[in-house]
């Protein structure tokens, strides 16, 4: 049996079977990357286990098992402070090709239930159950046996949360963590949204918290109150957005076409730089490597994200949404030179830069009827261009040819190592003294 499974009975007012007129699942791995290596090493089993990307000692941890979370060890923390916290961890230079491949066979798994599935990260995924009653049952049952199955069949953990609204189910998941369900019966949404904080909602990150609670918002509840326009004056067209949110409201619907949320690159740095040159080609890097992703899988995007962390730990995020969806690192490099020029503004050295692509569609190869006649700006020789770029790196090798303005980029060192096979555990364990 699947331990710490949890209902929100109390929602439900009455007891007849609730009739799902949209049943989104939403399933979340927990601490799947310790999972995986503990699948992979039975003797890491109830041990506080640390997983990074960089043994490095500006590594960051990319997943901590919950052992390692009581003493306050977080994703995205600095490695040196998670071992202070946590001396005793065993730290893991993570293996992304095993937890790919785990992740694969999670997806197989959920497909077999849901006709529509999205998966939304490597360790999480959305179903929408509507209408497969007939087939399987009650929406709830479905949601216990396919964590019964990841259970029984990977040895993964997982939590689930169900709901009429994606946004809502998503909530319920991380809520339940871990290894729990939550079911939200349709019409309990906001009722069940409004006694949490803001931050459990998700596109609600520290700078808008911040800014919420100046605004002496700290509940969902307060937000979905707040008129949309206000919220819109200082969030932007992500206010209006929140504000249905926070009532339960989502007018997603799964998407079955396997296009991911986004596509991101970023890279520590050895030592935090100002050197807006050096930056400049370590952005162009980031832009080649996302551009030669998407067209790897036949997107474009609409947004260009930047992300910097500072050297006093600081996070900053600046984005832009585009007119039309592009595929080229030439657009995207150049609104990101004006993302970062403002990252740049608050005069902290940076540690990490970043670049995230979102609002990704499908590829669409339409030009303009009457488009200049410059080979700088053609757009058909600059996609033939990228194209003969993506080929030869494909043969050869990323570093095979480089744009002059990357070249400086060729030089950074981010504490990357060779990952090993899947199976193949040699030195993967490091003594927690980082």
């Amino acid at each position: 049996m699947i331990k710490g499974t949890t209902h929100v009975a109390s929602l439900n007012k009455t007891n007849f079977p609730i009739e799902w007129r949209r049943a989104f699942l939403h399933i979340d791995m927990d601490a799947f990357f310790v999972s995986v290596e503990r699948q992979l090493d039975p003797s890491l089993e109830g041990k506080p286990v640390i997983v990074t990307g960089s043994l490095s000692r500006r590594g960051v941890v990319s997943s901590a098992s919950y052992e390692a979370r009581r003493k306050g060890v977080r994703s995205a923390m600095p490695l040196t402070r998670a071992v202070r916290l946590c001396p005793e961890a065993i730290i893991i230079h993570g293996n992304f090709k095993a937890y790919e491949y785990y992740s694969n066979l999670v997806m197989r798994i959920l497909r077999e239930y849901a006709p529509l599935v999205e998966q939304a990260g490597i360790d999480e995924a959305y179903l929408d159950l509507t209408g497969c009653q007939l087939l399987f049952g009650n929406p709830a049952g479905v949601a216990q046996e396919i964590r019964q199955r990841i259970k029984e069949k990977l040895g993964l953990p997982s939590s689930a949360g169900l709901a009429s609204a994606m946004i809502v189910s998503k909530v319920a998941s991380a809520l339940a963590k871990p290894e729990g369900f939550i079911e939200v019966p349709p019409g309990m949404e906001e009722s069940f949204l409004a006694p949490l904080p803001v931050e459990a909602l998700p596109g609600v990150g520290p700078s808008s918290r911040l800014i919420l609670a100046e605004m002496g918002i700290r509940k969902i509840g307060e937000l979905a109150l707040m008129p949309p326009e206000a919220l819109e004056s200082v969030l932007g067209s992500r206010g209006r957005i929140l504000h249905e949110y926070a009532r339960g409201v989502d007018r997603r619907r799964v998407n079955d076409a396997e296009i991911p949320g986004s596509i991101s690159r970023e890279i520590t740095f050895e030592s935090d730089t100002l050197e807006r040159e050096f930056l400049r080609s370590i952005l162009l890097l980031l832009c080649e490597k996302c551009c030669g992703a998407l067209r790897k899988s036949a997107l474009a995007s609409r947004r260009v994200s930047v992300k910097a962390k500072y050297s006093d730990f600081e996070t900053r995020i600046k984005s832009r949404t585009l007119p039309h969806p592009t595929d080229r690192e030439q657009t995207i490099y150049r609104i990101g030179l004006e993302l970062l020029e403002l990252l740049l503004e608050r005069g902290v050295r940076i540690r990490l830069l970043g670049v995230n692509l979102s609002s990704l569609v499908p590829f669409s190869n339409q030009y303009e009827l009457f488009p200049h006649h410059s080979t700088a700006g053609d757009p058909e020789k600059i996609d033939r261009l990228n194209r003969s770029l993506d080929l030869i790196r494909s043969r050869f090798g990323f570093e095979a040819i480089m744009r002059a303005g990357s070249l400086n980029a060729r030089s950074v060192k981010a504490g990357k190592r060779p990952l090993p096979e899947p199976g193949i555990r040699n030195n993967r364990h490091l003594a927690a003294a980082v």
